[in-house]
């Protein structure tokens, strides 16, 4: 698979001939990996099947956690993991990730900022994807960079040329949690205003869906047909209720979340019916890869944390 970026859009080509039929992806998001609830175990698993199944990795935002910097007034003794107690606390991050990351280096396709990262470069004037992609990639990997939001477009190519494609939109995610709803009205909005989209994917609630919308549409050649719109929330490996005793989620009064990401397989099939206007067409399935949380031990005060009321939450 070839990769390449203009602007907010990523452009994945697909060589058919070489690369087949079918094609797999793992879209992460929150991974989290440097706090202490992080269930790393799960994430290597993951990880591990994707190198299995020859599956390119896209992770949307906020992997890393990155709070304990000196000037984040977010930092906690307790959400500190021993190891990442030093000076070159940043620059360690990006090691120690770099080496975790070394043997998937031909399986990362994208990594993209969350509000994590975008909080480090705010507080510390460095951006921990953007050095740890450099790492990347001089490590052999093919990753790019990607925005906050932006555009996947998987590109299909036969003999050398496009003859199908699927755009996917990805967007780390925004507000509250939305205890209610759990995000899910917000699929509503973006199918509004994303028309083109085959795939919406969200991450930073740290809640988790896939709802498919089905749409009436109209080709250009004045052909009726219906097709889904498939909407994804990725929740992440941060087991940030802990047990339910104490802790920044537990303290405002969240809920336990589930922990996990989301297969892709975009499938090449033969269109039998002759009124299409192309041969082939690429079938989407999607398959969430989602678990209840271990329970983990935060330690510190019972308290820490802000507490919020009624009005920080979210329909």
């Amino acid at each position: 698979m070839q990769i390449t970026q203009t602007g907010a859009v990523t452009t994945c080509a697909i060589d058919i001939a070489t690369e087949g039929h079918d094609h797999w992806f793992l879209l992460q998001s929150d991974n989290h990996h440097d706090h202490p609830t992080c269930n790393r175990q799960l994430e290597l698993e993951h990880l591990e099947e994707a190198r299995q199944r020859h599956a390119q990795v896209f992770i949307f935002g906020d992997l890393f956690d990155g709070m304990q910097g000196r000037f984040d007034p977010r930092r906690s003794y307790n959400e500190l993991r021993p190891e990442y107690r030093r000076d070159d606390y940043y620059d360690f991050l990006v090691k120690d990730f770099t080496d975790f990351f070394r043997p998937f280096v031909n399986n990362l396709a994208m990594i993209s900022d969350g509000n994590h990262e975008l909080a480090v470069l705010k507080a510390a004037n460095t951006n921990l994807t953007d050095r740890l992609v450099d790492r990347l990639r001089l490590a052999g990997s093919h990753v790019v960079h990607g925005g906050y939001g932006g555009w996947v477009r998987f590109m299909f190519h036969r003999d050398g040329k496009p003859f199908n494609g699927i755009r996917l939109k990805f967007f780390h995610g925004a507000g509250g949690e939305a205890p209610v709803t759990r995000g899910a009205i917000q699929t509503n909005r973006q199918a509004v205003y994303l028309p083109d989209a085959d795939i919406v994917v969200n991450g930073h609630s740290h809640n988790s869906y896939h709802i498919p919308i089905s749409r009436e549409r109209l080709s250009g050649k004045g052909r009726q047909f219906f097709d889904i719109q498939h909407h994804i929330r990725t929740p992440g490996y941060k087991q940030s209720y802990g047990d339910g005793s104490a802790g920044w989620d537990v303290t405002r009064g969240g809920p336990p979340k589930p922990i996990g990401a989301c297969w892709l397989n975009l499938r090449v099939v033969q269109n039998s019916r002759s009124d299409h206007e192309q041969a082939d067409q690429i079938k989407i399935i999607v398959i969430p890869a989602i678990q209840g949380a271990d329970v983990v031990t935060i330690g510190g005060d019972l308290y820490q944390g802000v507490e919020f009321g009624e009005d920080d939450r979210m329909d």
